[in-house]
């Protein structure tokens, strides 16, 4: 478990410092067997230190827990997906009030992403949670509307990395249509 933590620590820099996340928005977990270690409500994901994680056994709600503790469970009962990351890049969210699918037009997007749908719902409902498990499910990657990026993998590494795809993704699509290109 000190392994992952360490490795959500380092994380949670590398999304400050490539502006995936601002003030306290954005919550990461980690599954252990039956349990979910996740992020702390209001943790700030560039400054965490092992006091702003929690435990909690799979199923069950803490009111310490990230408010997207919802989300994070239905993810890891839908899926053998070991990590869970969320975050709020400028360019998905943006591009998600206009799109209602991401295609990318750069190589690696397409390699590694392909389609990600745009999912929209009221925050902390069940029904949301549900949309963004059943596309993590098809794809591992997913944008709610107006809200960022939820993406998960075998470890956090790989949940970050797709969330960095599909951002860089985002941000080539926006400054294409920003030439002038509206083929995008």
């Amino acid at each position: 478990m000190l392994s992952a933590i360490a490795d959500m620590i380092k994380i949670g820099k590398k999304l400050g410092r490539l502006r995936l996340i601002d003030g306290a928005s954005g919550n990461m977990s980690c599954r252990m067997d039956d349990y979910v270690v996740i992020t702390r409500t209001g943790a700030i994901l560039d400054e965490l230190t092992p006091q702003d994680f929690i435990t909690v056994k799979l199923g069950e709600e803490s009111e310490e827990a990230s408010s997207d503790l919802i989300v994070h469970s239905e993810i890891y009962s839908k899926t053998d997906y070991k990590a869970v990351l969320h975050c709020h890049g400028v360019y998905n969210v943006v591009l998600s009030l206009l799109m209602n699918e991401i295609v990318p037009m750069d190589l690696e997007g397409r390699m590694f992403l392909g389609k990600v749908k745009v999912v929209e719902g009221e925050f902390k409902s069940r029904e949301l949670a549900e949309r963004i498990a059943d596309e993590i499910a098809e794809r591992g990657v997913v944008i709610v509307r107006g809200h960022g990026i939820y993406s998960a993998g075998e470890n956090m590494w790989e949940a970050f990395n797709r969330a960095c795809y599909l951002e860089h993704s985002c941000e080539i699509i926006y400054r294409f249509k920003r030439l002038g290109n509206e083929e995008a």
